[in-house]
């Protein structure tokens, strides 16, 4: 009974990790956020990532690198050299971005408070 009740146990742990780090895919917001209407597109791939979002004055993007933890995605724009592409206003300037994952298709951008959605 005891190496059933452990078998369930680490059954569950091996599933519930794995669902969390499925996670690549394309994702995308549409809406209204902090009275600006709003576009995010964050695509994910096995050791990478790409963002982007548009506004009404701007569009952003930022390529770099993802790790998660728990139930937290961490994501870390690569270090932009040139001087030029930092003042234009493809330049992303927030660098570091945390999202909870919600489940394999949603994901929710912690200090912007909107969901992304798996396409």
């Amino acid at each position: 009974m005891r190496k059933l009740g452990m078998f369930y146990c680490l059954f569950f742990i091996v599933c519930s990790c794995t669902t969390k780090k499925n996670i690549s895919g394309s994702y995308q917001y549409k809406g209204v956020s902090n009275g600006f209407a709003k576009e995010y597109n964050l695509s994910i791939r096995k050791d990478s990532f790409d963002m982007s979002y548009k506004s009404q004055d701007a569009s952003p993007n930022c390529v770099g690198e993802w790790e998660i933890f728990q139930d937290t995605l961490y994501l870390r724009c690569n270090k932009e050299n040139v001087v030029t592409n930092m003042l234009s206003n493809g330049y992303m300037n927030k660098r570091d971005y945390k999202l909870k994952v919600i489940d394999n298709q949603k994901l929710m951008m912690i200090e912007e408070n909107i969901v992304l959605s798996k396409k």
